[in-house]
């Protein structure tokens, strides 16, 4: 167990607002995708901080500023169903420090960012994190009380904001997370949770949006839309389906990923988007290693095989480009 301080946030996803309710989880996860930034703040019903002055120079200026990772994790009750998020600390600000004119408005969901700084708010502590990642719900155990090593799960009062320790093996994973985002991204789609009956209707989307962060802008892929097309292939290799890896801890199937045939780093070159599952193979780890790092010479066989089979349901979302074209991205 590491000594490090970090945040536990509980809430419900389902928030009510003026006119009915909104979902916690994606007003912050938008966010998150259009600046590559977030800043989250816990709602309260008492005019106290949510972290003491104490606690907060503890991670602000003595493991943040010293470089010593720190976290938030954001425990989410979704109808019964526990979701578990993390966040790597920027910093944690308390109530009423933003003001209505601070710059970190814009990293707050427009569903209360409006009374941010006003007399309105209701806020018992703010967090700025630089990722927002859907992490195994399990992981949860690894996470305990500063104060006594209880288990945050089993803790039965009606705070919703708690300061802990987690385990080396929790901080590892969510280190390499973050150093490795195509690790991060393969990730995410098996946490997702799609109905093996579902089907696909192959018809054009619009652009995905687009992500700004560190000077740099890139297209968004939903890992929703990639799990799905795994599903659909039935978690085989789409190269050869008897390549069988292991079984998936998060899925207890056939651990396969997902590639976008037309990789993402093109969208500018179709005026749909190319994040659709007629677009996207599940491929085993090797096979997509394959086509990421091999010779040109291994990999074209491999790509005229795939589009090939994939050529029609292209064109049914308005994505059309030729095989020479396609083989230009991989050269």
């Amino acid at each position: 167990m590491t000594e490090s301080l970090h945040l536990v946030l509980k809430f419900p996803v389902n928030y009510k607002i003026s006119g009915g309710s909104t979902d916690t989880i994606t007003e912050h996860k938008n966010v998150f995708d259009t600046h590559d930034r977030l800043v989250w703040g816990q709602f309260s019903n008492k005019d106290e901080s949510g972290v003491s002055e104490k606690n907060r120079k503890t991670i602000n200026e003595k493991q943040i500023r010293a470089g010593v990772d720190s976290f938030t994790f954001f425990l989410a009750n979704n109808k019964g169903k526990r979701e578990l998020f993390v966040g790597k600390l920027n910093k944690v600000i308390d109530r009423k420090q933003i003001p209505t004119t601070s710059p970190l408005i814009k990293y707050i969901p427009s569903y209360y960012s409006g009374s941010v700084g006003t007399p309105a708010e209701s806020m018992s502590v703010f967090v700025d994190v630089s990722t927002f990642i859907k992490i195994d719900n399990k992981l949860v155990d690894e996470i305990t009380l500063a104060s006594n090593k209880k288990r945050v799960l089993d803790v039965k009062n009606a705070r919703s904001v708690f300061i802990v320790n987690i385990t080396e093996n929790l901080h590892n994973i969510i280190a390499d997370l973050i150093m490795n985002p195509e690790e991060n991204f393969q990730y995410q789609i098996e946490q997702v949770d799609i109905p093996e009956d579902v089907t696909v209707e192959d018809k054009p989307k619009d652009k995905p949006s687009k992500k700004t962060g560190s000077g740099k802008s890139s297209y968004q892929r939903d890992p929703k839309t990639s799990k799905t097309a795994i599903v659909t292939a039935n978690y085989k290799c789409e190269i050869d389906a008897s390549h069988l890896d292991f079984i998936s801890r998060a899925t207890g199937e056939n651990y396969v990923e997902a590639h976008h045939l037309i990789p993402m780093e093109y969208q500018e070159d179709f005026s749909k988007s190319v994040d659709v599952e007629a677009n996207i193979v599940s491929l085993c780890v090797s096979c997509h290693k394959k086509l990421h790092h091999a010779e040109y010479k291994v990999i074209q066989p491999l790509i005229e095989k795939l589009y090939d089979d994939r050529i029609d349901r292209l064109e049914d979302c308005e994505i059309g480009l030729k095989k020479i074209e396609l083989l230009s991205y991989y050269k």
